[in-house]
């Protein structure tokens, strides 16, 4: 049984869908996700670190180190608005949230650059028998600088 004062969880808040990524122009983790408030709003945090997060595969990284250390080593930043998705055909929210990299090749987040391809799904509001089925699947772009 963990002791007391060990972690139960790795980022706190109401958080659902997420997603995490090392960004090599940031030099950090970065989680993208939603939350359980049916906003329509993808939130993002970073790992706060007094020096840049290097893995351990990258040159000058710190061989006594991996990912999983880092997420519970260093702090999560405040939450943050990434982008806000538009209602669904049939007017609800968003779920299913979720990022795809590697999609922009060179300029793509996990490879240096600043784009990233966000996806979630929305009810259409039509009937799921129907040609028009019941959900559809959105996808956007966003930069991040």
């Amino acid at each position: 049984m963990p002791g007391a004062s060990s972690k139960a969880f790795w980022i706190e808040g109401p958080i659902m869908d997420i997603d995490v990524y090392y960004s090599p122009r940031h030099q950090t983790f970065i989680a993208v996700y939603l939350t359980i408030y049916a906003d329509s709003t993808f939130y993002y945090r970073y790992l706060r670190a007094e020096r840049p997060i290097i893995p351990c595969y990258a040159p000058g990284g710190d061989k006594n180190s991996d990912h999983a250390e880092n997420l519970l080593k260093y702090d999560w930043s405040e939450e943050r608005v990434l982008y806000k998705a538009k209602p669904g055909l049939g007017g609800a929210f968003i779920y299913a949230g979720g990022i795809h990299t590697e999609y922009f090749g060179s300029n793509d987040v996990i490879n240096g650059g600043t784009r990233l391809l966000l996806s979630w799904t929305a009810p259409t509001g039509q009937n799921p028998g129907s040609a028009d089925s019941e959900y559809q699947i959105v996808t956007a772009e966003v930069n991040i600088a």
